[in-house]
């Protein structure tokens, strides 16, 4: 071999030794590194399932379209829905979706979408990665769903706990603003059925004081923990959120901050149909219309609590709706009143037989109302339901009364 060819060796050897030192970096990049992760906040929607927002994990490499997990995917048509939800039995997934789709679906709904970046270590990254992948598996995806403590928020939650070592649970426990039901309610005000439903079916399990942690069920007051949580950063520590951006800005008006006090219009509405009932049973004596609408309203009043009675008893006592069980508000509610739909109708008759049964009904519901004063000075009984004792108190007062001033003046009353 001549010199030249040697040099001519050397110089591809050089080369090529370049290119390897060059490209080892890019060989053994760190897990992770080409990866970033956010947390996504959905804003809420019109529709009752949607009141409460929603949330998801991005992650999104540096080429390529990013993958969001989404732990809130049930089957909306499926004939098992109502059943199951009902016995608190419905399974959620954990579903992955596209970014660009994600984002397009949820702004196209009008709903608000935040993106939290979160200032993971490229370890952390992957593996929160690897976590999410494993668990979207179809064998592993499925839970069951609990309103307040498992959750497509509180899945998140858990998620980035896991990975940052306990950062969010040690940065959550202070003591929460408002309760379960309090959040409940300001979040369903504009939706008075879902708003009632809702305070009439919660016990008083959603009344305890709860941390900040426990508040992570609702994805804005999520979004809230993650600014707090701070992880280690070398010597000292930083903040977990890095930085964030409103990708889109919903035009729905802002919940508000706190759920509407609208106890005097139970009151109001309890009172004007009690003392209603008092008239119409005076008048009941006399004239047949008055009676007849006494006893329609005996009928469809007892319908109505006595399936509500019955339905709260089932759910505290066939159900795993936790936050359903030690209802108070059974005491407004006698499951035993749905036997006025036949004596109503005896009243509306004018029946003796059928008043002095459905007096006797009305009154024993009247005294397990009042009963539930009570309720509110013994330990561990007390519950948020003042609205509703002040509503059906009066109603009863007033159809115990209304019956009882039809009953015969040579008959003793109870």
């Amino acid at each position: 071999m001549n010199q030249s060819q040697s040099l001519r060796c050397l110089a591809t050897a050089t080369a090529s030794l370049l290119a390897v030192l060059a490209g080892a970096p890019c060989a053994h990049a760190e897990p992770g590194e080409e990866l970033s992760a956010y947390a996504l906040t959905f804003g809420p929607s019109e529709h009752p399932f949607f009141k409460f927002g929603h949330n998801a994990i991005l992650i999104q490499p540096k080429d390529g379209q990013g993958l969001v997990f989404n732990f809130g995917t049930f089957q909306f048509d499926s004939p098992a829905l109502i059943p199951k939800f009902l016995r608190g039995r419905f399974k959620y997934w954990l579903s992955v979706a596209g970014a660009d789709d994600t984002m397009e679906s949820y702004a196209a709904a009008d709903r608000t979408i935040l993106a939290q970046e979160l200032d993971l270590s490229p370890a952390q990254r992957w593996v929160l990665w690897q976590a999410l992948r494993e668990n979207a598996r179809p064998e592993n995806r499925e839970y069951l769903y609990d309103y307040f403590y498992d959750n497509c928020s509180t899945r998140v939650r858990d998620a980035i706990d896991r990975v940052t070592e306990g950062r969010v649970r040690a940065a959550g426990q202070t003591p929460a603003r408002m309760t379960f039901r309090s959040h409940s309610l300001r979040l369903t005000a504009d939706l008075l059925p879902e708003y009632l439903g809702l305070y009439l079916g919660l016990g008083r399990a959603t009344d305890v004081p709860i941390k900040f942690w426990n508040e992570a069920f609702l994805p804005e007051r999520l979004s809230d923990l993650l600014r707090a949580v701070r992880i280690a950063d070398g010597s000292g520590e930083k903040p977990l959120v890095k930085s964030e951006r409103v990708i889109y800005q919903s035009t729905r008006p802002v919940p508000p901050a706190a759920p509407p006090n609208w106890t005097i219009y139970f009151l109001s509405i309890g009172a004007a149909v009690g003392l209603l009932l008092v008239s119409l049973g005076r008048l009941g004596r006399r004239f047949a219309g008055a009676r007849v609408l006494l006893g329609c309203f005996a009928s469809v009043f007892g319908l109505v609590t006595g399936l509500l009675g019955l339905i709260l008893v089932c759910l505290w006592a066939f159900t795993d709706h936790k936050a359903a069980h030690s209802n108070a508000n059974i005491m407004q509610l006698a499951p035993w009143a749905i036997v006025l739909v036949v004596f109503g109708i005896g009243v509306a008759l004018g029946r003796q037989n059928s008043i002095r049964k459905a007096r006797k009904v009305a009154f024993s519901a009247l005294a397990f109302s009042a009963a539930g004063i009570l309720c509110k000075v013994l330990p561990g009984l007390n519950q948020d339901n003042w609205p509703f004792i002040l509503l059906f108190l009066p109603v009863w007062m007033g159809l115990w009364g209304g019956l009882r001033a039809m009953t015969r003046a040579q008959e003793r009353p109870i």
